[in-house]
């Protein structure tokens, strides 16, 4: 017969469950904003989704701004690893242009991102999220440019205007994604991809160095 030390599971360390409980109110205040917007994902709101009394989140963070701050954090990580392990395999791709830019069209819709963009509308208006964000905000960008520089996708244009090319197309799908919640186009959505691509082409032929 199994003794009861061997059936049970080993017991969690207080490190360990800080972890788990910082993990759920972080999902779950990415789950909110995505979903209800910065303004409505209120202490409670989060809490409820997560499973977890207020007094729990408290003992974790001083306030609902450093929960904001490290979700922020968090997503720039798990984004950061997304887009890496997509342009680490661009070369094996038959067109990588394409690739590259169907990710990054996609990626603007998913709800993660959707609570990365009320984060920075917020921090337009909020001087003190705005400070605290920027630093991580920074090193994302610079991160994912360095990436796309990686890969050579844009290698056949001039270097002076490879990020402002990687901008101009991940303005265009974020603007996109967020007008899709009102007026939901797929076919216009297909035919902007097109579009980018195309011109990206064109422009391709017609500047040097």
């Amino acid at each position: 017969m199994t003794g009861s030390a061997e059936t049970s599971r080993p017991r969690r360390t207080q490190q360990q469950r800080r972890a788990a409980t910082v993990a759920k109110l972080i999902d779950a205040t990415i789950a909110a904003i995505g979903e209800v917007g910065y303004q409505r994902t209120t202490v409670q709101e989060i809490c409820g989704r997560a499973g977890l009394s207020v007094g729990a989140m408290f003992r974790q963070f001083d306030s609902r701004l450093d929960l904001i701050v490290r979700t922020a954090e968090e997503i720039v990580t798990r984004q950061t690893a997304a887009f890496t392990a997509v342009m680490e395999h661009l070369g094996d791709q038959a067109n990588p242009l394409d690739t590259a830019l169907r990710f990054l069209q996609a990626a603007q819709s998913d709800n993660i991102t959707h609570a990365l963009r009320e984060i920075y509308l917020a921090a337009r208006s909020d001087a003190e999220l705005r400070v605290r964000i920027a630093p991580t905000v920074e090193n994302y960008y610079d991160e994912v440019v360095a990436a796309v520089d990686r890969t050579g996708v844009l290698d056949q244009y001039p270097k002076r205007l490879r990020e402002p090319l990687f901008f101009m197309a991940l303005h265009v799908f974020s603007g996109q994604a967020v007008v899709r919640g009102v007026y939901e186009r797929p076919e216009l959505d297909d035919a902007v991809l097109t579009l980018v691509e195309d011109m990206l082409r064109v422009y391709a032929d017609s500047v040097g160095e």
